[in-house]
């Protein structure tokens, strides 16, 4: 199929447009000055006796009336010719000014890849439509920058993380065959557990954390405040943890195991950067809020938004693999809601969770629980 270009559509159409604007003017004007011209030749009755016109006299009127009307017509089409041509040159001018700018873009898109995403349509002029199309891509190469940057961090991330345990199981498997202590060989047998159970714990992390980030295959009705009083009886909890819940009915839908997954994490959190014998609050709004509150370090507040980037951890501590709340946000974000943290005055982290709501969850009222400390 032949390709046209864009600019000759519009200037066809332009002139096509026009053209028949024209010929439609041009045939009103002729038929007026018709009608006219006819109107002209009448017979006036007079009063008194007759006159007799001999017909050799019409002859010469009837004659220079049809020659008025040729040449107005052929003057019309001449005018109209000759306009179409003025329109067809001016449409074609405009149109290679309006796509001149649409040009610029496009030359400067496809210099972008992905080894310059940092670079942006520089696209002058007014604040018109083709100005609007330039920054919204813009927006996306800012989104796709960003997610590239991501992307790299966490494979980074991802690849030190995973090398870190294959490296120990390495140098303990050294050891174990180099030593003939059963002592040294059951330590090494243990640590080999410890860190096969690290590895465990990371790749699971990682599935639970691209699960997270796909879009929802599975909706259905639930109820938040049910999915977290589950999830809290399932848990176990330190002995010397308090935890103190109060939910109210909160209908919405999604997906339960990965809400029970949100939950989870966010307790796991609150119980393992916790101080001994301290207190975690749960609480579950109508309006589908989450908070899970928990005593514990104090934390910086420039460090909070960091807790969401993988593999991060707030404090020294070895335990955990960094995902827990990279999966809770991206959880969170898959179901159409927002994750927030802030410090908790007097140490600890107050996490909250919005999501949204299918109506008004009908059955008993709010309950409040404690679970004290052992």
């Amino acid at each position: 199929m032949t390709r046209i270009a864009l600019r000759t559509r519009l200037t066809i159409i332009h002139t096509g447009l026009f053209l028949a604007a024209s010929l439609v003017v041009v045939g009103l004007i002729y038929w007026q000055n018709r009608s006219s011209i006819l109107g002209l030749q009448r017979t006036v009755m007079f009063e008194g006796p007759a006159v007799v016109v001999p017909r050799m006299s019409a002859q010469p009127t009837e004659a220079a009336f049809g020659d008025v009307l040729t040449g107005l017509l052929l003057q019309s089409l001449l005018t109209f010719l000759g306009l179409g041509l003025i329109a067809g040159v001016l449409g074609w001018w405009l149109s290679g000014r309006v796509l001149r700018r649409v040009h610029t873009m496009t030359a400067q898109a496809q210099q972008i890849s992905t080894a310059n995403l940092h670079e942006r349509i520089a696209l002058d002029g007014p604040q018109d439509e083709l100005k609007e199309l330039a920054d919204t891509f813009n927006g996306l190469l800012a989104r796709v920058d960003d997610a590239f940057q991501v992307q790299g961090r966490f494979i980074a991330n991802a690849s030190h993380e995973l090398r870190t345990p294959l490296a120990v199981t390495r140098t303990v498997i050294q050891v174990g065959l180099s030593s003939t202590d059963p002592e040294r060989v059951r330590r090494a047998k243990q640590e080999l557990l410890r860190s096969n159970d690290r590895s465990i714990a990371l790749i699971n992390g990682l599935l639970q954390l691209a699960r997270g980030e796909r879009e929802l295959e599975h909706r259905e009705p639930l109820r938040l405040d049910t999915v977290v009083e589950t999830a809290v009886a399932e848990t176990d909890a330190p002995s010397d943890l308090t935890v103190e819940m109060r939910t109210e009915p909160c209908a919405m839908s999604g997906d339960s195991l990965l809400l029970s997954q949100v939950f989870r994490n966010l307790f796991d959190n609150a119980a393992r950067y916790n101080v001994p014998g301290g207190t975690v609050w749960i609480r579950v709004t109508a309006g589908g809020q989450l908070t899970v509150a928990n005593t514990g370090p104090e934390v910086p507040a420039g460090e909070v938004a960091l807790l969401f980037e993988p593999f991060h951890r707030a404090t020294d501590t070895k335990d955990g693999v960094g995902l827990g709340l990279s999966i809770v946000r991206a959880i969170v974000s898959a179901h159409g809601g927002r994750v927030a943290a802030e410090p908790r005055p007097g140490g600890g982290l107050v996490v909250t969770v919005d999501l949204p709501v299918s109506g008004t969850a009908t059955g008993r009222g709010p309950t409040a629980s404690s679970r004290p400390s052992a």
